[in-house]
């Protein structure tokens, strides 16, 4: 009896051994996995910060000269700007202090009006006719707000440098909410572990 209780100790001890063998490696391969990706990779550089905008005021003459008249960070929701322009259109440029663009778009600078349809008109809108437009007054941007942001270039559809603005003065405001989670959106800095709510798969 002694005997068989010996063995079976014996057994229960081989295989505890055996799994923490198993175990205590791969513990091991994902604590250092974690403390290299958390470490020594580098970090993600000139990356927007959530629910925070750029917002850009101009004003725009007839011969289209661009003026500031204001420049602020809002919390608010900003605007990728890449839908196509096909009336005239600006291009904006956001590089940081290395001169390396971190952001590209384009804002219209035109309203636009077309021509009526004229049903009893046997002639409709003729073939390679465009529409009327003219320079819009003024032009509200926001834009993504990146920390190392340094300048704002504004250039027409013909390369020409319009405005520049610098961005290093501005800086987000102290009572910006950065917890959205319940909102309804999976923002950019959630996910369905940090917000489960907004995350889920529906």
């Amino acid at each position: 009896m002694i005997l068989k209780s010996f063995w079976e100790s014996r057994n229960r001890n081989v295989k505890t051994m055996t799994k923490l063998k198993f175990i205590l490696p791969v513990t091991i391969i994902l604590v250092i996995a974690l403390l290299i990706t958390g470490l020594y990779l580098p970090k993600q550089k000139n990356t927007p910060v959530s629910h925070a905008a750029v917002r850009v005021k101009l004003n725009q003459s007839e011969g289209y000269e661009l003026s500031l008249e204001a420049l602020s960070v809002e919390n608010s929701y900003y605007s990728d700007y890449k839908l196509a322009q096909p009336f005239g259109y600006y291009t904006i440029k956001i590089f940081d202090s290395n001169k390396k663009e971190i952001f590209s778009g384009r804002a219209e600078k035109n309203k636009v009006f077309f021509p009526p349809y004229e049903v009893a008109s046997p002639r409709r809108y003729e073939e390679g006719a465009s529409p009327d437009a003219e320079p819009l007054d003024e032009i509200i941007l926001l834009l993504p707000f990146f920390p190392k942001a340094k300048k704002l270039v504004l250039s027409d559809d013909k390369n020409q440098e319009k405005l520049t603005l610098d961005l290093t003065k501005i800086t987000l405001p102290k009572n910006l909410i950065k917890n959205f989670c319940g909102n309804g959106i999976c923002d950019s800095n959630e996910n369905i572990v940090s917000c489960f709510k907004d995350c889920r798969i529906r």
